[in-house]
This record gives structure tokens, sequence and C-alpha cells, in this order.
């Protein structure tokens, strides 16, 4: 009997239902998965793979027929996808989501004291952008998987990012069941690794002494800019300070200022009343005595009003 290994890669086979033929679609491009689509196909993926009863049952085939009918059952965009569509995804959202994996395992080899969990995601991307050169833009898968044996570090190694062998890749008896890549990775993951695999961890013990160091220095960086900024704030806090009390000086002293003259105004005032109060009228031509005599009533009347 033909086995799913002999069939191509995306057959479906065990006669599942009729589905959209990736063929059909050849030379078609579908629209961009979105964030909830990207979380319902994490989530197809761990309800598939992490049943305990048919998770190492069931052929690579099978897998993905099952993980494609739950995205279908669910996915509420109105997009139409189809297994080559969701394989394609998830191997991206799988290689991804492990390398950030393993930025976050450097990072958290660093055992820094008083970072929290956000300041770790952040190094970590920052680690990411350095290393691949591109942004990580899959926090939301991430957050999903993190805590999935598959997706944990161990020893700042991503168990994900072990490449299946032929040992590993097989469930059960006569090589049925194939599920070592795409979205058939629900396979027991303590596996020995491969050659390539092993060639790749010396490299990064080698390395891994430069790369921690980077990081060190990388935070002193992020720590002193975050106290230069502080001490500059503090800076600029005296400095508004300052000028808030020398405003207030000036506008005491302008205010002092018009009240001596205001006194200064008031005397010399008084002083002319005074003078027109003690005016010898006698000498006076009429229209004078009489514009004085005026002036005099005015000034009593005026007190007068005030008592």
């Amino acid at each position: 009997m033909e086995s799913c290994r002999d069939l191509p890669y995306y057959t479906v086979c065990d006669s599942p239902p009729e589905i959209e033929n990736a063929s059909s679609t050849k030379g078609k491009r579908g629209a961009n998965f979105s964030v909830e689509e990207d979380q319902l196909l994490v989530s197809a993926w761990l309800n598939t793979s992490v049943d305990p009863v048919s998770s190492n049952e069931q052929t690579q085939a099978t897998f993905r027929q099952k993980v494609w009918e739950y995205f279908t059952q669910y996915n509420k965009s109105g997009n139409t996808r189809t297994i080559t569509s969701l394989l394609s995804r998830w191997g991206l959202i799988s290689e991804r989501t492990n390398k950030f994996a393993g930025c976050m395992a450097k990072v958290n080899a660093l055992h820094k004291s008083g970072i929290t969990e956000q300041d770790q995601i952040i190094t970590a991307k920052a680690l990411f952008l350095e290393i691949h050169k591109k942004p990580f833009l899959l926090e939301h898968c991430w957050l999903m998987l993190k805590d999935q044996p598959k997706f944990a570090t161990l020893n700042g190694r991503s168990r994900a990012s072990v490449p299946p062998t032929p040992e590993s890749t097989s469930i059960g008896e006569g090589g049925e069941g194939d599920c070592g890549s795409g979205l058939g990775d629900g396979c027991n993951l303590e596996r020995p690794i491969g050659k390539k695999a092993e060639k790749a961890n010396r490299r990064n013990k080698a390395t891994g002494k430069d790369v921690r160091e980077y990081l060190i220095k990388k935070m002193k960086f992020i720590e002193d800019a975050t106290r230069l900024e502080e001490e500059k704030m503090v800076i600029e806090r005296e400095k508004l300070t300052i000028e808030k009390e020398r405003s207030e000086e000036k506008l005491k002293i302008e205010k002092e200022k018009v009240m001596i003259e205001k006194k200064k105004f008031e005397m010399q005032y008084m002083l002319e009343e005074e003078r027109i109060m003690m005016k010898d009228t006698r000498g006076l031509t009429g229209a004078q005595k009489a514009f004085y005599e005026q002036l005099q009533e005015e000034i009593m009347a005026k007190r007068s009003s005030r008592n």
C-alpha cells in the first residue's frame, strides 16, 4: 500500500473531505494574514498537536487536514485559506518565533537584575533586528507559543530549532505519519539532534561570550543614556524653578514700584489740594476768585464723602 511519504508533500491522504486544490490557486496571492488569523492558526496547531489522544497517532497529512478544518471552522476574516497557504504561514511563524526564542534565551542568560519582562522583550527584539536585519513582528504568536515545550528555550537554544532527523520524524512502524516538518510538528521532542545542528551549537557556544558581552554593553549604554536623560530633566526642572523665582521677584518689584508711584501721586494730589484750600483769593479777579472757591467746595465735598 502506498504510504503518505510516497505522495506529494501537501497531499491529504486517508480520504479527507474535499478542499480547495492548491494547484487551482497557483500564481495567485491571497490577502496578508491578519493578527487574528495568525492567532487562530496557532490555536489550531496547539489544539491539534497537543491533543494527548491523537497527536502522535496521526499521519502528517491527517494532522494538516485537522488544522485546516479547525482554522476554517473558526475563521471569521472572510479570507479563504488553503492547506498550502496555512503551511506557508505556519512555516514563517515557526521559523521566526524560534529565532526570537533564541534571542530571548540570550537575554535571559545575562541574569540582569531589576529588568522587567517587557524590557527583556524589547532587548530581544533589538537583538533579533541586529542579527537577522529585520524586525520581529510576530510577538502575538510568540506569546501563545512561548510556554509550549516545543518552543520553550533550553540553555539558550530553542528546542523547535533542532532540525528533524529520519529517526525523529517517524511515528509508529513502517514510516507512516511523517510529522517532522510543516504543520505536523506534533512529535516527541526529546530526540538527538543532527550533525548540522551540533555544528551550529558549537558555533553558538564559541560566539556566545561575544553575544553576552554585546548585550551587557548595550544594556549599560541604555542605562547610561537613561541616567543622562534623567539628569537633564533634573537640570531643566531646576532651571524652570529659578526662572519662576526670578519672575515672581520681578513681579514683586514691579508691584512695589507701582505702590510707590501711587503714593507719590496721592501725596502730590494732597499737596495740590492743600495749596488750593490755602489760596488767598483777596487779590484775585472775580472770575479767578469764583474758580478757586468752586475747587475748594469740590475738595471739601470729596473729603466729606470719604468720611
